[in-house]
């Protein structure tokens, strides 16, 4: 089974690391587990799809029912029911398992699991695009024509070009297949490829520029499917440092770079926009500071490159207010206005995630909750999610507006952020683009 939400309250901390354990190392994804009903409630609401629901039974008996009055009102939103309780209790749809017994519920979570893995045996989809790492991979791929039915598109050593990549975009393929017995050897393949290309050293900024981005977009759709893995992780950790490097040369190299990216139109502009928004936040923490904390940048780009990554399409980066959302159909309006807080629950599961970080990513367009677009930024959000929220809106005035010199862009962009919680930081990055 292709699990992809485990929803878990609990207020045993026992429990809890359990579930952690057993999640990962079977299904591959962290649980999001509360325990209070105000957050367990706002979780399950947000959720279109929830595969386990698990519900440890409270000790207070008021809260206990209403927990069971919330599932009885949106049950058919989740698969697969479990209950650990102290005593039976009959509730149409779940699987019931006496706290003494703890060891059923995991054994039959799994078996779960794996009857769904038995009857998805036999092909892993890539994107597409992912086949830019490689000059040609030791095993077929297959085009998929229907449910069941696969055929061989690239033999195995046969070298992948750009043209191949091209050719089957053109005709609306955006996912190729190869045999499941070959996942590891292709994620350690595909990992170990992104990491030599991000720690490369290039001839020309515009050779290091399209590898980076090769990378971060392979990284975004991993991440996005599975979450951290270990592997995964080492690919983060070194487009973390790269962009660490970059940000921290100061304001000549910030000048070369940034003339760079705008005029690279053939980089997606959610590259520019991670690259571009680092740089500039690095402005702005600089001012603040007179000089730089690392710590704070690296909140900053890690913040730049994951609050973005639940998008699915590259066009939704310019939503950017309520009055754009809502020309969206509804479920367009939902993704969009959940991709913040979806994106903070990704990082909250890392352990190594810099601190804060996921309260800028849940924060970055301005509410607390990280739901929607406010029309008046809260004043009780975080320093550095007040740094981020200008730091990316102007880096991407700049980027669609790369016809127009900066400080024109500048003076057009003050007025939205007089008598606002952020003017204080857009003055302090405009100071920093004058002479020194």
């Amino acid at each position: 089974m292709n699990i992809s939400q485990v929803v878990v309250f609990t207020q045993c901390p026992e429990f809890r690391m359990l579930l952690e354990i057993e999640c990962r190392g079977s299904g591959g994804v962290s649980p999001l587990i509360r325990d209070t009903y105000d957050e367990f409630n706002s979780l399950i609401v947000l959720l279109d799809k929830i595969d386990f629901l698990i519900i440890d039974e409270p000790e207070d008996s008021d809260l206990a029912k209403n927990l069971m009055s919330l599932l009885n009102q949106r049950k058919n939103s989740f698969k697969n029911i479990f209950f650990l309780v102290k005593k039976t209790i009959s509730f149409d749809g779940a699987k019931v398992f006496l706290k003494k017994d703890l060891e059923k519920l995991i054994d039959e979570m799994k078996s779960i699991i794996q009857s769904g893995e038995k009857k998805t045996e036999g092909y892993i989809s890539i994107p597409i695009d992912s086949l830019v790492h490689f000059k040609f991979l030791p095993f077929d791929l297959f085009v998929r024509i229907s449910e069941e039915k696969f055929i061989k598109r690239i033999p195995a050593h046969e070298e992948i070009d750009d043209q191949t990549y091209t050719s089957f975009m053109q005709r609306g393929i955006t996912e190729l297949y190869f045999e499941k017995r070959f996942n590891r050897d292709f994620s350690m393949m595909l990992i170990n490829t992104m990491i030599n290309e991000v720690e490369k050293d290039y001839e020309s900024l515009n050779e290091k520029l399209t590898a980076s981005q090769n990378v971060f977009n392979t990284t975004q759709q991993i991440v996005s499917k599975l979450g951290f893995k270990p592997k995964i992780v080492e690919v983060c950790e070194s487009v973390l440092n790269q962009i660490m490097t970059d940000v921290s040369g100061g304001r000549d190299a910030f000048a070369k770079f940034l003339d760079q990216l705008r005029s690279q139109s053939d980089l997606n502009i959610n590259y520019r926009l991670m690259e571009l928004t680092c740089f500039t936040a690095t402005q702005i923490l600089n001012e603040i500071d007179q000089g730089l904390d690392p710590q704070k940048v690296k909140r900053l780009i890690f913040a730049s490159m994951f609050c973005d990554y639940s998008l699915t399409d590259l066009n939704q980066i310019n939503i950017r207010s309520q009055e754009q959302l809502q020309k969206l159909p509804i479920q367009g309006q939902k993704l969009i206005n959940e991709h913040a807080l979806r994106a903070s629950e990704l990082i909250l599961s890392y352990e190594n995630a810099p601190l804060e970080a996921a309260s800028i990513i849940k924060q970055h367009h301005g509410a607390p909750n990280g739901i929607g677009f406010p029309t008046e930024i809260s004043p009780k959000i975080l320093p550095l999610a007040k740094v981020f929220i200008v730091a990316q809106e102007v880096a991407y005035q700049i980027l669609i507006q790369s016809y127009r010199p900066p400080i024109d862009i500048l003076s057009d962009l003050k007025s939205k952020y007089i008598d606002t919680p952020l003017e204080d930081y857009f003055v302090l990055f405009v100071k920093s683009c004058r002479p020194s």
